[in-house]
């Protein structure tokens, strides 16, 4: 077809062509108001989701935040309760040491002044271990009462004896000789009561098993010569008062 044809042809269908173009027209727009129908539907939907769900995460929030402050109430509930029991538990523990050193207090000064309640006239009357000036030495503290009724001066000498393990084999060592002492000071001689006291460090690889302490009594008047001797057990835990 020629323009000239086609040119005919458009004058006889014009008409045609604008009913056409108007149909195609209305289509386009008809599909473009569906779409934007559609579109619209889908973002309310969206936004009833979304809506909802903040809800429910403002709801869980809220539950979250008064679990944590429930469980922070709890904490610090149970922190003041624990902090309290500890604190009665060292107030008891401090009361009975105290009720302990009066009655140990009260039993060396009566085995002073009534030496009748003993049966020997120089007894070892106490033995412990305790904590040193630095992590691998440890200090002890002997004390020894003269009970005699003519308040006789005791003379001897003292010997410490530790006994233990080194490796998987029995050994035996000079505790006084681990404080330093030399012969004179390893002697006594007192009227009423002495405390012998040193400090000393463990030979690497050592375990302690128990302390010997062994008393030589030298000979006073008519008294013969003696010895007293008795065993204190090494403290398994922290060191302290070592018991018989």
């Amino acid at each position: 077809m020629n323009r000239m044809q086609f040119m005919l042809w458009l004058k006889r269908s014009w008409r045609l062509v604008l009913v056409t173009a108007g149909l195609m027209g209305l289509a386009a727009l008809a599909g473009q108001l569906f779409g934007n129908y559609y579109y619209v539907k889908q973002v309310n939907v969206l936004s009833s989701k979304l809506e909802e769900s903040q809800k429910k995460t403002n709801s869980l929030t809220a539950d979250l935040n008064e679990q944590l402050k429930q469980n922070d109430y709890l904490t610090a509930e149970l922190a003041v309760e624990k902090s309290a029991g500890q604190l009665i538990q060292q107030e008891l523990k401090t009361e009975q040491q105290k009720l302990f050193d009066t009655r140990k207090e009260l039993a060396f000064y009566q085995r002073i002044i009534s030496p009748e309640l003993q049966a020997d006239s120089l007894i070892i009357d106490s033995f412990s271990i305790s904590p040193g000036a630095s992590p691998t030495k440890y200090r002890f503290n002997l004390v020894l009462i003269q009970q005699d009724k003519q308040r006789n001066f005791a003379k001897g000498s003292v010997d410490l004896k530790l006994h233990g393990f080194s490796g998987e084999k029995r050994d035996t060592v000079d505790l006084l000789q681990l404080a330093g002492f030399n012969k004179s000071d390893k002697a006594f001689s007192f009227k009423y009561f002495q405390i012998i006291e040193g400090e000393f460090s463990l030979p690497e690889g050592f375990k302690p098993e128990k302390v010997d302490v062994a008393l030589k009594v030298a000979a006073a008047r008519s008294a013969k010569s003696a010895k007293v001797d008795k065993s204190f057990f090494w403290p398994t835990e922290q060191p302290g008062e070592i018991l018989e």
